[in-house]
């Protein structure tokens, strides 16, 4: 090698070592919080008087559209949506702003639990590696249950058994399809979606559950008519 080369190795083999330096503080600032995920769920869920719920008694109509509508590669991802971080890059760009998150459900559940609300580069970065982190030390099946466990729903309701029980008087588990799917809408805004006072946007936005739905061959757009007909028998609010 040419005494010109050398230098480039030199630079090389520091540009490692930063990022070897850089993982290893990473991972001893976050990890121990990483780990704590299913106690800072339980602590949240508890304080906000939730009811703690496992996928097993929540309606699968709910799960289904949740993950039809927040993240459709759920279960095929690394915590992290390559679609999703491009499209909110580019929309992020255009307007001059970091409003777009293209977040997983596992980026969504990191961020509440872990980050601060606000909208910055760092924060993103932080994110996307906590999220690949997460998802090599939790099952798909834990992260969803922690999920549906501490996501705001609107109406000073955290997590779907709470939810349930606030906007329809019942269980997560007895839930019907177009419960279940007017409930999955309602992260992208809790309480701009919240029924009891906006009930046509919540309608609205239900809709659109339903068409995320019959594009991932969930259901067939028949079903998402009957469901969309069928009554909610909201407790606040006379249809």
């Amino acid at each position: 090698m040419t005494k010109r080369g050398r230098p480039w190795v030199k630079w090389w083999i520091w540009v490692l070592v930063m990022f070897i330096g850089f993982l290893a503080a990473f991972y001893v600032r976050y990890w121990s919080a990483l780990t704590s995920l299913p106690t800072r769920v339980q602590s949240r869920t508890l304080a906000h008087h939730g009811i703690p719920v496992t996928l097993t008694h929540v309606s699968p109509w709910f799960t289904k559209a949740l993950i039809a509508t927040e993240d459709r590669s759920f279960y095929r991802n690394w915590g992290i949506s390559f679609e999703g971080i491009g499209r909110a890059l580019v929309v992020d760009i255009r307007t001059g702003s970091f409003a777009q998150g293209g977040s997983t459900i596992t980026q969504q559940l990191i961020r509440d639990l872990l980050l601060s609300p606000h909208k910055t580069i760092p924060r993103k970065v932080t994110g996307t590696l906590l999220a690949l982190m997460a998802t090599v030390l939790y099952s798909k099946r834990q992260i969803l249950t922690m999920y549906i466990n501490e996501v705001y729903l609107g109406h000073n309701s955290y997590g779907v058994g709470r939810a349930a029980k606030t906007y329809f008087g019942r269980s997560a588990a007895n839930l019907s399809p177009a419960q279940a799917t007017l409930l999955a809408g309602l992260p992208q805004a809790p309480s701009a979606l919240n029924p009891d006072n906006h009930y046509h946007q919540a309608k609205a936005r239900q809709w659109e559950v339903l068409e995320s739905m019959v594009s991932d061959h969930v259901i067939t757009l028949h079903t998402a008519h009957h469901i969309y007909s069928s009554p909610l028998d909201l407790i606040g609010v006379k249809e």
